[in-house]
């Protein structure tokens, strides 16, 4: 994991440290997506889930603004205005633990608190009328994520400051003079609403209403482009932070150029498999869908996956990295300020490796069980209960594939 702070290992030391042998997670895990798919093939004849879309309408209150400002400031001014380092600026804790990490797990319990709170929208106004397309906040997601896991220094407050005054200035503009929605143009945005999605906390039947809401999701004209780039992100992150990469590769791996052009691959596979999956299912089923729609309305049943991907890949650095903001925010703009008095950097590891590496993979099944049953529904919906096995089972690869690839991930050094 190329971030500002000392890394934290995905998996738990080695294969010798695991409570279990590492064969014996990954058949378990295939077996138990395999038999998750057998008992929805049995017990799950007929569409289920509400797959109408819902509008997005988001205004930013006023004091959702302020806050946005001040996270905005925080951002920017550390690394224009002092030569702070990394280990001591409030900017990477702010970016890449309470933004990156720290919001999407609050979501869980509050939903899209992010558009409240939008820094890259707080001079924007928020534009009701018909969207376009996802592709350019694609585009910016792609640069984001190279900057934060390709780029050398991705924590350096100055870095940070330049590529988010650069991404403030290209939303304020597309949003005020190109009358772009922000779902549009702001890839955070984009990310923060998406796992909003995954909210547990209705009253009411709260599994079943955050299942129909991961499937009435936008819509939006390339959104399923901007799932798998969240997967094929973290897929990169994680296999290139793993010693047998560094095996393979050898010094290669140090190398910018490298580095992105694999980054890319892990992208493009992605990407290619899914497009795959809706093909085999309309050639399996010998139907006219055109594979552009197909693969646009099968795009929610990825987000699951892409939020497991993300919890579980960077939990390590919201609860342990996270517990150092007050030592952060003690001189926020690096001017030797002093405003709680925190002079020591203190951190409590209070879960165990084991611990930690158990509640990756349980968060892990999950979101994959989840996108099966997603795929599942809406496969019956669209081309029946007939042949709905044959139809998935280029989706139930790819699935089975990237768990595999995400525990192995977690179980490795």
């Amino acid at each position: 994991m190329n971030h500002f702070i000392e890394s934290f290992q995905h998996g738990i030391g080695t294969t010798g440290d695991l409570p279990i042998p590492l064969n014996t997670v990954l058949i378990s895990s295939i077996w138990v997506i395999v038999l998750t798919f057998v008992l929805l093939k049995v017990s799950w004849k007929a569409s289920r889930i509400d797959t109408a879309e819902e509008e997005i309408s988001r205004d930013q209150p006023l004091v959702g603004r302020a806050i946005g400002l001040v996270i905005l400031l925080l951002l920017i001014l550390p690394g224009l205005i002092s030569d702070e380092s990394s280990s001591h600026s409030i900017a990477p804790l702010l970016l890449w633990v309470v933004i990156w990490i720290g919001v999407p797990v609050l979501s869980l319990f509050f939903g899209d608190i992010y558009s409240i709170i939008n820094p890259l929208t707080v001079l924007s106004k928020n534009n009701s009328q018909k969207t376009h397309s996802m592709y350019i906040a694609c585009i910016l997601f792609l640069g984001f994520a190279w900057f934060e896991l390709v780029w050398r220094k991705p924590g350096s407050p100055t870095h940070i400051a330049i590529v988010f005054l650069a991404f403030f200035i290209t939303v304020f503009s597309l949003t005020k003079f190109q009358n772009r929605s922000p779902i549009e143009v702001d890839p955070l945005y984009v990310l923060h609403y998406l796992y909003s999605r995954m909210k547990l906390t209705n009253r009411d039947k709260p599994i079943g209403k955050m299942i129909d809401a991961v499937a009435s999701s936008t819509k939006i004209k390339g959104i399923e482009y901007f799932h798998c780039l969240m997967i094929g992100a973290v897929t990169y992150d994680g296999l290139s932070g793993t010693v047998a990469w560094y095996n393979q590769f050898g010094t290669l791996s140090l190398n910018i150029f490298f580095n992105t052009f694999m980054f890319l691959v892990c992208i493009s596979v992605v990407i290619g498999l899914y497009r795959f999956a809706c093909y085999f299912a309309i050639r399996t089923s010998k139907t006219s869908h055109d594979i552009n729609f197909i693969s646009n309305q099968f795009a929610h049943t990825m987000l699951p996956i892409s939020f497991a991907y993300h919890i579980t890949h960077y939990i390590s650095l919201l609860l342990f990295e996270g517990q150092t903001i007050i030592y952060r925010a003690n001189d926020p703009f690096g001017l030797g300020w002093d405003m709680f008095g925190a002079t020591e950097l203190s951190i409590n590891y209070f879960v165990s490796p084991v611990g930690l590496w158990t509640l990756q993979v349980v968060v892990t099944l999950l979101g994959h069980i989840l996108a099966v049953i997603l795929a599942h529904d809406l496969t019956v919906k669209f081309f029946g209960i007939e042949n709905s096995d044959k139809i998935q089972y280029a989706f139930l690869g790819l699935t089975i594939a990237l768990t595999l690839q995400a525990l192995f991930v977690l179980s490795v050094p």
